[in-house]
């Protein structure tokens, strides 16, 4: 009788896994005529706030007993798949394979996509510029060793728009072939990481030779090649250079966080939650920058950042990065565009994008 009850159990969900198939492709087959269409109109593949929306909708009319991150993550599986049958996306990253940048652009793309090393900032941007890649991802600051400057010069050479956002958290590792402590004679990675890790080193390994390379996916690769070479890095370039964990999470301080930017020509709607960032040169004159942002306090904006960076064309003249809540078609947002421009001897729009939101990165 049991055996009977169980057999049947498993034909009902033999039943309902071909009709979720058929429903699959279905779905991608109305994918890809929406993608047509899409080509056609010259519409956005990429569209966050549309992928949000559906993912929110379906959370509303669940009644388990799937909970809300299965949701998620089966539903961003689908949509990522519709995404990649509407015209896959190639996406430049500061490589090589498994870098903090490489790790940040699987993140944010889900994985989908053809993703594509270059060897230097300027060549993402460039990439983009040519409609090579469809969009690149780039640092732009860190919560411990501040601003990414050359990101930031980069904007005054090419046209292109900040379409997203996406903050990466930075953990090191320390990974070797054995991961065993007595077979690690040499230490290397990326000098920024032997520094962020230089006291647990100290404790840990006083007394082993340091070797710095240029970059933590450099030192997972020399590590996988000799036995007694450790390298400091990420978890994800264990799995790719196929190493053990000697010890996780070494670093220093926590809460190491580098925020990336997508790079795209591509203008997000607005999402509800956005922020703006513009570029502007004002004259070198007493009170021209209090000048500048004095009507974003007027119009009660939030002004998240503000960095500066020379021009490179005149000596103590000086672009200012500004980001600011809202969306640049808000009504509010464009009145203090134009009050800020009467004080500026250029502004540039780099983009709107929706604020970024950790729990759409969760599955």
């Amino acid at each position: 009788m049991v055996e009977n009850d169980l057999k049947n159990l498993r034909d009902q969900i033999d039943d309902i896994d071909s009709k979720i198939l058929n429903l699959i492709n279905q779905r991608l087959e109305i994918g890809k005529k929406v993608g047509l269409i899409k080509k056609e109109t010259g519409s956005r593949i990429l569209d966050r706030t549309r992928e949000r929306s559906v993912i929110e909708k379906l959370s509303k009319i669940n009644q388990g007993p799937a909970d809300k991150q299965l949701l998620k993550y089966f539903f961003n599986v689908i949509i990522k798949a519709t995404r990649d049958i509407q015209r896959p996306k190639t996406i430049s990253y500061l490589g090589p394979e498994a870098s903090h940048s490489h790790i940040a652009a699987l993140t944010y793309f889900r994985h989908s996509g053809k993703f594509v090393e270059q060897p230097n900032l300027y060549e993402i941007f460039r990439e983009v510029e040519k409609n090579e890649s469809h969009f690149g991802i780039v640092p732009v600051e860190n919560s411990i060793e501040g601003a990414v400057t050359h990101t930031l010069d980069l904007f005054s050479n090419f046209d292109l728009y900040i379409c997203a956002e996406h903050y990466e958290p930075v953990s090191h590792d320390l990974l070797s072939i054995t991961g065993e402590p007595q077979d690690v004679q040499k230490i290397c990675s990326h000098p920024q990481a032997l520094a962020q890790c230089r006291s647990w080193i100290k404790k840990k390994f006083g007394h082993t030779q340091m070797i710095e390379t240029g970059s933590t996916a450099k030192a997972a690769l020399l590590a996988s090649e000799d036995k007694n070479i450790a390298a400091i890095a990420s978890k994800q370039a264990a799995h790719i250079y196929a190493l053990q964990t000697v010890e996780s999470k070494i670093e220093d301080h926590s809460g190491n966080i580098t925020r990336f930017l997508v790079i795209g020509k591509e203008l997000p709607e607005p999402s509800g939650n956005d922020k703006t960032s513009i570029m502007f040169a004002t004259s070198h004159i007493p009170g021209a920058l209090f000048k500048a942002i004095e009507p974003i306090d007027r119009a009660g904006l939030n002004m998240l950042k503000l960095e500066s960076r020379p021009t490179h064309h005149q000596n103590w003249s000086y672009y200012f990065f500004l980001d600011i809540e809202g969306h640049q078609q808000d009504q509010r947002l464009i009145e203090t565009i134009n009050e800020i421009k009467k004080y500026s001897l250029s502004l540039k729009i780099l983009g709107s994008y929706p604020v970024f939101e950790k729990e759409d990165y969760e599955a």
